[in-house]
């Protein structure tokens, strides 16, 4: 018996083994995609979410530092969704990086008035934004983007 014929039977085994593994992974896949998903109500589905329209913008352009800064604003949803929990929003800052860093948070009702107030005590001008993160009933959406100068 030569070397190559001893090593034979090895490559015969671990053939053998690899389609066996592979035969298991493609057993097991067609079974986890029969599992039965249960489906969601039809408002809930994606694409099905009520759009929310923010209308935000601060009560003065130039604040000093220490003073309080207010954004007012308006959060619209619709007719269809006025009778539910219209959820959180954030004041958001942009950094030089471009990254949105929430500020201050409250909570809002759907097709509702906000005012959210911060006190800064930095200087310069801050890019801000108001952001409605999504839900389970509603998408989510920003304000158009303003700018507050902190003297």
């Amino acid at each position: 018996m030569t070397t190559t014929s001893m090593r034979r039977p090895a490559r015969w085994a671990g053939l053998a083994l690899s389609l066996a593994l592979s035969g298991l992974c493609l057993t097991a896949l067609p079974a986890q995609a029969a599992v039965p998903q249960a489906s969601a109500p039809a408002a809930h589905q994606e694409g099905k979410k009520t759009p929310v329209h923010i209308k935000a913008g601060p009560v003065k352009a130039k604040v000093h530092k220490g003073e309080q800064l207010r954004i007012h604003g308006h959060v619209a949803t619709g007719p269809a969704a006025r009778g539910d929990g219209g959820g959180t929003l954030y004041l958001q800052q942009e950094t030089q990086a471009g990254v949105w860093v929430n500020l201050v948070s409250t909570s809002c009702s759907p097709d509702s008035d906000f005012d959210l107030g911060l006190q800064l005590n930095v200087s310069g001008t801050l890019t801000l934004r108001v952001f409605h993160p999504e839900s389970t009933l509603f998408a989510a959406a920003a304000s158009a983007v303003f700018t507050v100068v902190v003297l």
